[in-house]
């Protein structure tokens, strides 16, 4: 239980850095990342969110899959 919730922290801090750095709500995205249960879902919609924005590195949209 206590390795599954260290896991959690560790995505929500990794999650908090890049949304940072892409200028989104890195407290917002946070704490969503790190609520039980509702956790890895908001991890799941961070990542879609994050690939569907334009990139604030290069100014360019990011490379489809």
């Amino acid at each position: 239980m206590i390795v599954i919730w260290l896991v959690q922290l560790l995505v929500a801090f990794l999650i908090y850095r890049d949304a940072k750095e892409q200028k989104m709500l890195a407290p917002v995205w946070a704490v969503l990342g790190i609520l039980p249960m509702f956790g890895y879902l908001a991890d799941l919609v961070y990542l879609v969110i994050r690939e569907a924005r334009p990139s604030r590195m290069t100014g360019q949209p990011p490379a489809s899959l």
